[in-house]
């Protein structure tokens, strides 16, 4: 059972470091540590309790004494997974008088069994257990710092930042760790409150700053944030973390090379291939790990910040070489259509709906991944940019009618015709309006596709329908990050209407193409049928038609009609990402980074965030000319612009 947990703690150190990058097989990875995670602690836990019950006479191996350390080791837990969801954290309590029970079970086993051993094996024990204790408290620790409570109180701590300015930061590590201390806060439910004077804090000049570089800023902040709360990472790349680090493997070494000083040739071969696999494997373990930590980003932060040259010519060159490539790189996709009208095969969508009454199984099997091009990042960026601008030009205010901003403001550009479609953005519900927009988005790229078949070759028609997949996606497999809705049931009710009108994809074009041609009587006719449920599809359909109608209304061509589209698009997802609470954004980091958390935190470096309120001077320091400045190396100093 030792040797189990060995490899279990192998496996969770790897798929651990693994789970926050999101990609096809995220919720597959996220699922199989989820049962492992648990399944460890289980395993190390029964494993003491057998040897807590069994009486001397039953154990006639005297290795037990020596293996029994090793499972209070696992119990501390690979450094890549302490919590495997927020609500780990609030339970370091538990966890805290876990650790004492099980450090008393371990000492009581030893006391219990040291008659029957040897005397090396007696003092080769030792070392393991306070390894085994200092590995189990970092634990513990780390839940504690990681706790809700803890986390807020951390914003307000005395933390003296670095003396370097974030515009002149020598690495991109650097300049997102400062801006992590920034906006941390935020993600403790607490709000910014910043003079207007210092606007310049929320400022990313697009001629020094690409879009390609912003979002990687915001992806190391992200792995920061990760790293701080589901990870031992962040209380190991300390002073005392290297020292803890450096005395567990000189220890666990020691302990090695002991044994094979003492071990007997007439021992069984079996227990010396037992405890040599255990040894090795807990070297193995420690070494990983700090590979894993120099190659985080707290751990390239914590190498620039060394004054000594071994480690700034030698890290820099090592994380180069084990760093993977980080960052968003793919984001999820989910059509309707593709999900309701699936290619007829035989099946277990009966049995398993059975156990899985929402068919989450079949939404994640029908639900595709595409990369993160960088013209979608210029297409977003470039927006935020201009939301910017004009939040500033109102002096900083109407923020939030800024933000509810669903798409109103690019429909008014098309004059009087937009009345037709602006109930759809303004009278709905937001996942209403989610599922018009998208049931739209697809028959317009359908029917353009059929008539042009370059079509999808635009950049705009192909950010329109990578937004509008990734939109339902999140409406699908993640509501918790979009505004409350029956989103749920009028997605069924969709599926439903969208199955009787078409049996397959085929049957669609051929009936998208008939619904163009029909009367306004009849189109009102299988808008009221829909209407009767709670569906969106042939209302959504109607809003097509009236999208293609553009083209010869405006005399637009179709890049014209897709920029529309997108900008549409822009906005639900700007309006998406600031409906959702931060604590949501920090709970699906568990399953792996999501690309509206990307924009959100974007949108927060640019000032467009309800948690940050722009304030006036007070009228005392305007008399006196108050210039307030705001310096990058006194971050202990940001509790003042706290509200």
């Amino acid at each position: 059972m030792v040797i189990v947990s060995l490899t279990v703690q192998l496996t969770l150190i790897k798929l651990g470091s693994r789970r926050r990058f999101s990609d096809r097989n995220s919720k597959t990875v996220s699922f199989f540590l989820w049962t492992l995670y648990l399944f460890a602690d289980w395993l190390a836990a029964l494993t003491l309790g057998t040897l807590l019950r069994s009486r001397k006479d039953e154990v006639t191996n005297p290795r037990v004494l020596f293996w029994a350390p090793f499972l209070l080791l696992h119990l501390g837990g690979p450094d890549t997974i302490t919590a495997y969801s927020l609500s780990d954290n609030e339970l370091w309590p538990r966890h805290f008088f876990g650790m004492c029970f099980h450090i008393g079970v371990a000492l009581y086993v030893y006391v219990k069994f040291w008659t029957i051993a040897t005397p090396p094996v007696i003092f080769m024990a030792i070392p393991i257990i306070i390894v085994g204790v200092i590995k189990y408290g970092e634990r513990v620790w780390s839940l504690f710092k990681a706790s809700s409570v803890r986390f807020r109180k951390s914003v307000f701590s005395d933390d003296k930042g670095s003396p370097l300015e974030v515009e002149h930061s020598q690495s991109p590590s650097e300049r997102a760790f400062h801006l992590f201390q920034v906006f941390k806060p935020m993600f403790a439910d607490l709000k910014l409150r910043i003079y207007k004077n210092l606007s310049y804090v929320f400022e990313l000049d697009q001629n020094k700053v690409s879009a390609e570089a912003a979002f990687t800023i915001v992806e190391i902040e992200l792995g920061f944030l990760y790293d701080l709360l589901y990870t031992k990472i962040p209380i190991v790349i300390t002073r005392l973390g290297v020292i803890l680090r450096f005395i567990c493997l000189s220890f666990i070494t020691c302990t090695l090379l002991a044994f094979f000083v003492f071990v007997k040739l007439h021992d069984s071969r079996v227990d010396i291939a037992v405890s040599c696999l255990l040894m090795v494997g807990a070297i193995f373990l420690e070494i990983y790990s700090a590979l894993l930590h120099l190659r985080s980003d707290w751990g390239l932060y914590w190498l620039d910040q060394q004054n000594n040259r071994f480690l700034r010519f030698i890290g820099p060159k090592l994380v180069r070489f084990t760093k993977p490539k980080e960052g968003i790189r793919s984001m999820a996709q989910h059509s309707l259509l593709d999900y309701c009208l699936p290619p007829r095969k035989l099946n277990l969508a009966a049995v398993l709906n059975l156990f899985d009454s929402e068919d989450r199984m079949g939404k994640y099997l029908h639900t595709g991944w595409k990369e993160v091009s960088f013209e979608l990042k210029q297409f977003i960026y470039s927006g935020l940019q201009e939301k910017r601008k004009k939040y500033a030009e109102t002096e900083f205010k109407n923020l939030s009618e800024l933000l509810d901003d669903r798409g109103s403001s690019v429909l008014k550009g098309m004059g009087g015709s937009s009345e037709d479609i602006l109930w759809s953005v303004r009278e709905v519900e937001f996942t209403h309006s989610l599922l018009l927009w998208h049931v739209a988005t697809e028959v317009v790229f359908h029917d353009d596709n059929h008539r042009y078949r370059a079509v999808q070759l635009e950049q705009y028609c192909r950010i329109s329908k990578v937004l509008s997949d990734y939109m339902m996606y999140l409406l699908f497999l993640c509501p918790a990050m979009l505004p409350e809705g029956i989103g749920n049931i009028r997605h069924q009710d969709t599926c439903t209407e969208a199955t009787n009108f078409a049996l397959d994809k085929f049957q669609f074009k051929e009936a998208v193409r008939g619904l163009f041609g029909m009367d306004i009587r009849s189109r009102s006719f299988f808008i009221q049928m829909g209407n009767s449920r709670k569906s969106a599809f042939f209302e959504g359909c109607q809003i097509a038609e009236q999208l293609q109608s553009l083209v010869s209304m405006f005399q637009w061509d179709n890049q014209d009609k897709w920029k529309l589209i997108a900008d549409l698009w822009l906005n639900m997802l700007t309006y998406a990402a600031a409906q959702c609470s931060w604590k949501e954004h920090a709970r699906q980091l568990q399953h792996g980074e999501e690309f509206i958390t990307h924009v959100a935190l974007l949108m927060a470096h640019l000032g467009l965030s309800t948690k940050i309120q722009m304030v006036p001077l007070p009228k005392m320091l305007e008399e006196v000319d108050f210039e307030p400045t705001f310096h990058w190396d006194k971050l202990h100093r940001l509790t003042s612009y706290l509200a």
